[in-house]
């Protein structure tokens, strides 16, 4: 009598495909599938439907599978089957986090609305595999790791455009990912990304509660130790806690000396020398310090001279707190100058955090002090005219009712 291996492997002949092509159409793994070909596997009924079905066998295939087996030791290798079986391979699992991170990478370097789709498209495709099968348990946790990061990632660029309700949905389904991982690094990062968000909402307490659990959990070598110290930081002092602020960037350069990376490649959950400095100089404008702050300025100009990398988002926010510096010392003219680059920055890259302090300086810019000013009154119609690009208003294709 023919087996269910024998005539699986004579359809694919008859049918002219490989093994590895079949494996992909199922999804499963490709040595579970040798193994079931060469009986030396029994497939489970679901899989044996998906076989007969890819291979259009009309129900002869399905019906060779055996339905009982036939010793107790038989039994145990069929148990043993069952748990080899999955619906993804490990080089998909290899591919998902590989494309995770390099969409963590252009983070902080392409349009956000571009990456924030292909994030979405990537978890789509990840979810899909969980939502449609069953993998070993150390694919599944490598999964919701790749999950949680990819949902704190898109929490983080829910946030850049201003839909925060998206942004703490996204956050909460990459904390239960993560928590389901079972992985403190990926606590920590979805930390990171909820602290953001709760501080441009105005909630800092929660915001400097939230980075320092994730400092306290994240690996002692992990860079994002150094984001959420400043993150931490940032929060204080919005809510004028100074010297609380000034401690934890303090912890962020005990961090940097433990991580001690040269020339830290930016992404989402890095912090390089100079976006260090720019979350320094937001603690200076906390202190209503001009010169602390432009201290901040050319630690973040020294460090992109010694060849820490350029991205759009950190020199933006660098060269707005030298001018909110100099508009606090009553340089319109500096001020200005200062931020002639950011102007031309294109509409598919202003996001809140930049249009937001930019905001700031046009508010301080109504202060008395410019009453009757004209150079004030110009600066402050430049503003309002880059504000009126903000990615805020851009439609976006998301899932809202997540």
């Amino acid at each position: 009598m023919t087996t269910f291996g024998e005539k699986l492997r004579a359809l694919m002949a008859e049918r002219q495909i490989s093994q590895r092509k079949l494996a992909k159409l199922v999804p499963c793994d490709g040595g579970h599938l040798s193994k079931i070909a060469n009986g030396h596997k029994r497939p489970s009924p679901e899989l044996a439907n998906r076989l007969d079905e890819l291979l259009e066998a009309d129900g002869k295939l399905a019906a060779l599978r055996p339905e009982r087996p036939s010793s107790a030791g038989e039994d145990i290798l069929n148990l043993a089957a069952w748990l080899e079986e999955t619906n993804v391979g490990d080089g998909a699992v290899g591919h998902f986090e590989t494309a995770t991170r390099r969409l963590v990478y252009d983070y902080p370097r392409q349009p956000p609305l571009a990456v924030l789709h292909e994030a979405q498209a990537l978890q789509e495709r990840v979810w899909g595999i969980l939502r449609g099968g069953r993998q070993r348990i150390a694919q599944t946790r490598a999964i919701l790791a790749v999950s949680a990061e990819l949902f704190a990632l898109i929490s983080l660029l829910a946030g850049d455009i201003a839909r925060y309700r998206l942004a703490d949905a996204y956050g909460y389904a990459a904390w239960t990912c993560a928590d389901e991982a079972d992985s403190d690094a990926a606590r920590a990062i979805v930390l990171c990304a909820k602290s953001k968000t709760a501080r441009w909402e105005g909630r800092y307490v929660e915001a400097a509660d939230l980075a320092r659990q994730g400092f306290e959990l994240a690996p002692a070598t992990a860079r994002a130790r150094v984001l959420l110290a400043v993150s931490e930081a940032t929060a204080l002092q919005s809510r004028g806690d100074i010297r609380a602020a000034t401690a934890a960037v303090r912890r962020a350069q005990s961090a940097r000396d433990a991580h001690s990376a040269t020339h830290e490649s930016a992404d989402a959950w890095s912090c390089t020398r100079a976006r260090e400095a720019a979350y320094a100089l937001q603690v200076g404008l906390g202190a209503r310090d001009p010169g602390r702050i432009l201290r901040s300025v050319a630690d973040a100009d020294d460090a992109w001279a010694d060849g820490d990398q350029w991205v759009y988002g950190t020199w933006a926010q660098v060269r707005i707190g030298a001018a909110l510096a100099h508009v606090m010392s009553g340089d319109i003219e500096d001020a200005d100058a200062e931020l002639d680059g950011v102007f031309d920055l294109g509409t598919e890259y202003r996001v809140v955090t930049i249009v937001g302090r930019m905001g700031e300086i046009s508010r301080r810019l109504g202060h008395r002090r410019y009453e009757g000013d004209p150079r004030a009154a110009e600066l402050r119609e430049k503003i309002r005219a880059f504000q009126a690009g903000s990615l805020e208003h851009e439609p976006v294709a998301t899932r809202e009712n997540l």
